[in-house]
């Protein structure tokens, strides 16, 4: 999350980590310390991961006007978003690590995919990480009616360039933009049911992205269980 108190905005970041350059061009407006996790009794209530429900009650706690904010989130591509959450939860996972470590399968994306949600625990489970819950949400849950801006990341120059225009404020993003994972690694994962299924899950995040999805040419059966290779969201 980053905060400017005196420019009166708060940019809600993707919880699985994209975009990162948007922090360190905001930085000369950035004027609240974030801790990196929560934890008890610390001084500043706020820490990176917040939802914007939790933002909206930590600033009342500290009697500021949370509404008065430009509130901005990033809003991903699904269908990458959630394949990029699997392969991190098959890179940290100590269940799955061992798997791999003993020769044996990973979980079917498919059938992974049928467990988690898009609200709620979300790809995780109680005092999990929160990447893990909040990496699976929908954009109408993680934004709720706490959201006066959404930005497309792989939009995120243009879209932030107009919302900080109108706060009169110049950033200098440069020509960035998220790298998501590409057509062919996804139909490698994708089957016709587990596509369905993000079409109906973000249905809304969809209409708003304007994600076409005809350039994963998706097989009719399961299809294999990839080894998962390091990835990064962004170059």
């Amino acid at each position: 999350m980053l905060v400017s108190h005196r420019n009166k905005f708060i940019v809600f970041e993707d919880p699985l980590g994209a975009c990162p350059w948007i922090a360190r061009s905001l930085q000369p407006w950035l004027d609240q310390p974030i801790m990196a996790e929560r934890v008890r009794g610390a001084e500043t209530p706020f820490f990176n991961g917040m939802s914007p429900d939790e933002a909206a009650l930590a600033f009342d706690k500290q009697g500021l006007v949370f509404r008065d904010y430009a509130r901005i989130a990033i809003i991903r591509n699904p269908y990458a978003k959630m394949a990029q959450l699997y392969y991190r939860i098959a890179m940290t996972d100590p269940v799955w690590r061992m798997r791999q470590h003993l020769g044996l399968n990973l979980p079917n994306f498919s059938r992974w995919l049928r467990q988690t949600r898009n609200d709620g625990r979300g790809a995780g489970y109680r005092n999990g990480a929160r990447w893990r819950k909040f990496g699976a949400w929908s954009a109408d849950a993680w934004c709720g009616d706490c959201i006066t801006h959404t930005v497309r990341a792989s939009h995120a120059v243009n879209d932030l360039n107009d919302i900080f225009k109108e706060l009169g404020l110049a950033p200098a993003f440069g020509d960035r933009r998220a790298h998501e994972l590409g057509a062919q690694r996804l139909s490698r994962l994708f089957d016709n049911k587990s596509s369905m299924l993000i079409r109906e899950r973000y249905k809304s995040d969809l209409t708003y992205l304007k994600v076409d999805t005809t350039h994963l040419r998706l097989v009719p059966d399961a299809p294999a269980r990839p080894i998962p290779a390091r990835y990064k969201s962004v170059a």
